[in-house]
């Protein structure tokens, strides 16, 4: 398996969180270091013509090291020379949405937050910068990314871990600027088609569940819902996430294999795909990230490409950071990739080990990549959250035949919606067919997220981290120690049947 890119892809991850969360300074440090680094590696090579398989990986470490601190310093100096850096007071400011406005803090304040890019102060025509708005939810709501708005703000400073140059507490609803891009548009034309399709094909919670499950819609979700899938760890389910972009474009590859396409009209089919997803439901940059790893995650479910999703999770890593290096302090992300990860190191094992215990391919595949999952991203929740979820392999096990079934026809209803009225009875005739799928979801996330013991708090931090990590490690010994166990009494077993024939035919002759 080639692992050339994992120490590239940290190098620029730990370098990028230091420029986010660190001192300003350090970026110039790490550049100097860098380079320096380099030449005394490239000098040693020559001088005492040391291997190239150990230079290499120095050179390439240090040389990603001193990009990203090059690239990333520039940016913090824009940052800090923006005229809404370290400024107070009221403003009235141009900017243009980035992401879906979403509620913020209890449902009884009404407030929502969303991110911006700051374009103009008063009249004055600034550089871009990225900023996050408070405001009352009148005015807010339903807006799109794209679209322009100038509104009166109270500007503080940056909660920081990012690279946004300010807060901003809206005084009011937004005028605004035109009309969102058409791409948006269409985008929005298609969640809010689907919304209004479920709303009228299916009942209560349902409703509500379906976009979010789809296309990460979760607007008309209610908060039991919403709470009683967090206590499941079922969360991840009504986000847009690599999940949504595997299975969708997996569905298609399938289908077109089914057939006779060839592999490699297959692999175009699945970028076309993946592409017309992220169209759908907006290309914001949680989406993105999420169609990177979706991508990733495709290429390790298909064994013949395992060896390819390792690079492939290296360079969608370093190049979303290098993009968008926010993403280096955001637990999303960090679970995103660990759980892609998991998908392409842990999970093929855990698969094959399953089979031999005979159990069947499919009920294998969905255990190996619950538990490798649950695995890996179990003390990274720990040192989030301080709380280590008990049912969450059950949970994700028992409701995985239904979760593709959902995406796929869900997809397929919310594209169908468009075709005026003949295209919304069929869509809600496919809608009103995933009732009972979803009524499974709602009631294993209300069976299994209502136990007392769903959820165990342990230490925050880097102790429930190391706490997790070492009971995990702990009981991987001990069910490898009774598998392997098992494999050689099984092995006995089958020499002393052979034993056996071997002697019956001896004597038969």
């Amino acid at each position: 398996m080639d692992l050339r890119l994992v120490a590239p892809a940290l190098v620029v991850w730990l370098v990028t969180l230091l420029g986010v969360l660190g001192p300003s300074w350090s970026m110039p440090v790490v550049l100097v270091i860098g380079g320096l680094i380099c030449a005394a590696a490239l000098f040693a090579h020559r001088r005492w013509n040391l291997a190239w398989q150990v230079v290499g990986v120095v050179v390439i470490g240090a040389g990603m090291a001193a990009t990203c601190a090059l690239a990333l310093w520039l940016r913090l100096e824009t940052r800090d020379a923006h005229p809404l850096s370290g400024m107070s007071g009221k403003a009235t400011v141009t900017m243009s949405i980035r992401d879906d406005p979403r509620n913020f803090g209890p449902a009884q304040r009404g407030q929502v937050t969303t991110r911006v890019t700051v374009l103009a102060v008063g009249e004055r025509r600034v550089p871009s910068a990225i900023a996050d708005v408070v405001a009352r939810a009148p005015g807010w709501v339903g807006l799109l990314p794209g679209q322009h708005v100038r509104v009166l703000v109270s500007i503080r400073a940056p909660r920081g871990g990012d690279l946004s140059v300010s807060r901003l507490t809206a005084s009011g609803p937004p005028t605004l600027l035109g009309r969102p891009p058409p791409l948006q548009r269409g985008a929005g034309v298609v969640r809010s088609t689907l919304q209004q399709n479920s709303a009228q094909a299916l009942s209560g919670e349902s409703a509500g569940l379906l976009p979010g499950l789809v296309i990460g819609d979760e607007s008309a979700l209610s908060e039991d819902v919403r709470d009683q899938f967090r206590a499941a760890g079922l969360s991840h389910l009504t986000a847009v996430s690599g999940a949504n972009f595997a299975l969708t474009c997996g569905a298609a590859i399938a289908l077109i294999r089914l057939i006779g396409g060839s592999p490699k009209v297959a692999a175009v089919s699945g970028v076309v795909v993946i592409v017309g997803f992220v169209v759908l439901v907006r290309p914001s940059p949680s989406v993105l990230r999420a169609a990177m790893m979706g991508g990733v995650g495709l290429l390790a479910l298909l064994s013949t490409r395992r060896a390819r999703a390792v690079p492939a999770l290296g360079v969608a890593v370093i190049g979303g950071l290098l993009w968008w290096p926010e993403l280096a302090s955001a637990p999303g992300f960090a679970l995103s990739v660990v759980a892609t990860a998991g998908l392409v190191l842990i999970a093929p094992s855990i698969r094959d080990t399953l089979r031999e215990w005979r159990i069947p391919p499919v009920v294998a595949e969905v255990l190996a990549i619950a538990i490798a999952a649950q695995v890996v991203t179990a003390p990274l929740i720990a040192m989030i959250s301080g709380t280590f979820n008990v049912v969450s392999i059950l949970a994700n096990v028992v409701v995985a035949p239904v979760v593709g079934v959902i995406s796929v026809v869900g997809t397929l209803a919310a594209l169908i919606g468009l075709a005026g009225d003949v295209g919304s009875v069929v869509a809600q005739v496919l809608l009103r067919a995933m009732s009972p799928e979803l009524w499974w979801m709602i009631s294993v996330a209300r069976v299994l997220g209502g136990l007392s013991w769903a959820a165990i708090d342990i230490p925050d931090g880097l102790a429930g981290m190391a706490l997790v990590m070492t009971f995990t490690a702990l009981g991987a010994a001990l069910l490898n120690r009774r598998v392997i166990g098992w494999a050689r009494r099984r092995a006995h077993t089958r020499r002393n049947e052979t034993h056996s024939r071997q002697n019956e035919a001896h004597s038969r002759q």
